[in-house]
């Protein structure tokens, strides 16, 4: 037997709050649930929700969860995650405790409603208290391994331990997570699911968007609860993991002179090789590699820059660049700069993602030569001064301000401790890994600010 959580449906069914019904009543307790009993609960409401009287209404859910990805035929990254086992729960988990059906009605309430006198205590427990549950932003303040998490409510700040064991080996300190919680069989609060993992970098953005976004709702719906409005948030944070963590846009590779960088080659068939050769002698915008290559020269402010670099081989000579524009320069100005010795055959791209996917597979690393602990005793030192010397130096984050002088400004301190909380994520995570790992919780101190 275990007390129901306060802010949870009071099992008696009166469709009030625990607190305000039966909390002050003599024995008021519920049975606990057992995992088995969660388990066979949760099954049956995912086969009940999959019912074909409910098609449209997923369709509709679908459409709303995954907005405008689905307009496109997706490529097969996009279609890996979108199959992908983490994704169906995120999904299957929204539409059967949060998705308004219509009315306000969710699909655990057509459930309870149809099915609820055919479950067991325990698994009518367990689905009452998820009863108003919803998907919240939470800091991971602590992690007890194989024991569970200090976290911190990002929204009002309040403090609180979840249990939870398998996640405490993914999850470091400060790592987001866009989790939904419910009580425990034991009457402990517990982890329900996490659909969504985010950097400690990414907190201001996503707190910022969460209250723009918090603030529209309210301009549309005034009378609604903030349980109202994080029911409705979970097709935002799943834009944002998509857009952030698990399809995030590739950098842009730029030339020096702006253009898109794509591997070319320009193929002239010779005519003349001899000729050929004897053309880029004595030139200024020819250099001569000594091995057979040659590099062809642009003027570029107050010095030259590459164009790109020409091969011959017996019958022909192929020029090398970096983008369509060079490519096409080539072609066009090649064959004149040859004396007429070669003769343009063709042209070929390649963009940066598909010579990756040609490149030979690495082989495996060596053992090094240097000892791992010679190398952590190494890399420590070096650490050690880098960001001893790191806290006096201009950091463009912090708008090109010393740590030391950021710690000191109200305005940009929040920067600073981001900074550190992604160190320290990033380091923690290294460790795990079995990697070398720099130790920052010194650095707290040093500059006066709170490790919280």
């Amino acid at each position: 037997m275990s007390v129901v959580g306060r802010n949870y449906l009071c099992p008696c069914g009166s469709g009030r709050k625990f607190k305000k019904c039966c909390l002050n009543k003599s024995g008021a307790v519920v049975q606990s649930y057992r995992p088995a009993e969660r388990s066979s609960a949760l099954a049956r409401l995912m086969r009940f929700a999959t019912r074909p009287k409910y098609k449209e209404t997923h369709r509709a859910a679908l459409g709303l969860f995954w907005g405008d990805w689905l307009s496109e035929k997706p490529d097969r990254q996009l279609e890996e995650v979108m199959t992908s086992e983490p994704v169906e729960i995120a999904y299957n988990s929204w539409f059967a405790f949060d998705f308004d059906c219509g009315g306000e009605r969710r699909m655990l309430d057509f459930y309870l409603e149809s099915e609820g006198s055919k479950l067991s205590s325990g698994e009518l427990n367990y689905l009452q208290g998820l009863h108003g549950s919803h998907l919240r932003l939470y800091e991971i303040l602590e992690v007890k391994s194989d024991h569970g998490f200090e976290v911190l409510d990002l929204w009002n700040d309040r403090r609180f331990y979840v249990r939870e064991r398998a996640a405490t080996r993914q999850v470091v300190a400060w790592d987001l997570v866009v989790a939904r919680i419910g009580p425990g069989g034991d009457g402990e609060t517990v982890f329900e699911t996490i659909p969504y993992l985010f950097r400690a970098a990414d907190k201001d953005d996503l707190l910022k968007g969460l209250r723009k976004a918090h603030q529209a709702f309210l301009r549309e719906f005034p009378d609604k609860g903030i349980a109202d409005f994080f029911r409705t948030m979970a097709p935002v944070f799943h834009k944002l993991w998509l857009e952030r963590v698990a399809l995030p846009p590739r950098p842009k590779l730029i030339t020096g002179d702006g253009e898109a960088f794509i591997f070319a080659k320009v193929i002239f068939d010779l005519v003349d090789r001899e000729a050929a050769i004897r053309s880029l002698a004595d030139r200024d915008d020819i250099v001569d590699h000594g091995d057979g290559s040659y590099a062809w020269l642009e003027p570029a402010s107050s010095f030259q820059r590459s164009v790109g670099t020409m091969s011959f081989d017996e019958k022909r000579v192929v020029f090398e660049t970096t983008s369509q524009k060079r490519a096409e320069k080539a072609r066009d100005e090649l064959p004149s700069l040859f004396g007429g010795a070669v003769r343009f055959r063709a042209i070929s791209y390649e963009d940066v993602e598909q010579a990756m996917k040609r490149a030979p597979q690495t082989t495996k690393q060596k053992e090094p030569d240097i000892p791992i602990e010679e190398q952590r005793k190494i890399l420590g030192e070096y650490y050690e001064n880098h960001y001893r010397k790191w806290l006096d130096e201009p950091v463009p984050a912090l708008g090109n301000r010393t740590p030391r002088h950021a710690a000191k400004l109200k305005t940009v301190r929040p920067k600073l401790i981001a900074l550190l909380k992604d160190f320290e994520s990033h380091s923690e995570r290294q460790r795990r890994s079995g990697g070398i790992a720099y130790d920052f919780r010194w650095m707290w101190e040093e500059l006066g600010l709170e490790r919280k």
